[in-house]
């Protein structure tokens, strides 16, 4: 037999080896890597994240309508519609008149309207109306609006009450603030109580502090009686027919607008929407009317219904067109 030759090979051979052995791990060493950037796993980009510089700027404030705002922004708008959300301040408007700014959403229309005859925002206006907190009418004696016969508080005859929907004569109390006490009474319109002088929606001063002159009829021959609600609410609540609460006063009793109330306030005209307001120069402009379609659509509206249970209602009615 003859033994194979194990000798190292000379010097000179043995480099050119070297080179390829360490051509070879390093070719392994980046096989992961490579295989790495293939399948479902997400690609590592060093670039950017987003370019904010064609993204709108909105003022916007901390509560319902930032997260009304965040909604529109992930699941109803285009990709190629980018919105940037700023913490609005008492400028916010100044803000985008002067240009550091594209859009605001985070006042009622009155509120807007006092800002701009103030300030002269010429150069601004309303582009959406969105959303409304809304006032409701609560009752823990009765359990519906519907037609009745039943009368109570006559104080000649005894009451005379057969059934559990608001009788003739209920005493209804609302807040006596200004505000309070008129989207009180629009309410109690909309709901066929009471006939006013005025249709609901207008956002003049004679408009928005109607009071007890105001009321032309009132179909059930209620009490209107103006209350304070910054003491003993639940007692107020309990003592008389029927209260008229803003969502924030209702969650203090425990009720929810869409489960709880009689009446609640509607959406459509109503002057103290929510609105987006934007700069002329931007009239026309393409991602504005895609935010605007987007803060008025049918899917905004349901979340709305789903997400704040009444508390916070869209103008536009979930389901319309």
């Amino acid at each position: 037999m003859h033994r194979t030759d194990r000798r190292r090979p000379p010097a000179a051979m043995r480099a050119p080896v070297r080179r390829r052995i360490a051509t070879v791990v390093a070719s392994l060493l980046l096989v992961p890597a490579a295989a790495a950037g293939c399948g479902s796993a997400t690609k590592v980009s060093y670039e950017p994240a987003a370019d904010d510089e064609n993204a709108l700027v909105v003022y916007v404030d901390r509560g319902d309508d930032r997260e009304i705002l965040d909604y529109a922004i992930h699941n109803l708008l285009p990709d190629s519609v980018k919105v940037k959300p700023v913490d609005a301040t008492g400028d916010a408007n100044a803000r985008i008149a002067a240009g550091t700014g594209d859009l605001s959403y985070f006042q009622h229309i009155p509120a807007f309207e006092a800002d701009s005859q103030k300030n002269s925002y010429t150069n601004l206006s309303i582009v959406s109306k969105v959303n409304v907190v809304p006032y409701a009418v609560y009752s823990s004696k009765w359990r519906d609006l519907k037609n009745t016969t039943d009368w109570v508080h006559v104080g000649l005859v005894q009451d005379q009450v057969a059934g559990v929907s608001l009788p003739h004569g209920a005493q209804v109390a609302l807040p006596a603030t200004p505000t309070g006490f008129a989207r009180g009474l629009y309410l109690l319109q909309s709901a066929g109580l009471v006939t006013l002088d005025r249709p609901f929606g207008g956002t003049s001063a004679a408009d928005l502090t109607i009071g007890q002159a105001n009321v032309r009829d009132s179909a059930r021959h209620l009490s209107l009686l103006p209350l304070s609600f910054d003491q003993d609410l639940r007692s107020i609540y309990q003592s008389y027919d029927a209260v008229v609460l803003s969502p924030e006063q209702a969650a203090s009793l425990g009720l929810q607008p869409a489960k709880d109330a009689l009446a609640i306030e509607p959406g459509p005209e109503n002057p103290y929407a929510h609105v987006l307001v934007a700069p002329s120069r931007l009239a026309g402009d393409q991602r504005v009317l895609e935010l605007t379609h987007a803060l008025e659509s049918p899917r905004l509206a349901q979340f709305l219904a789903t997400k704040y249970g009444g508390a916070d209602i869209a103008v536009a009615a979930a389901g319309a067109k």
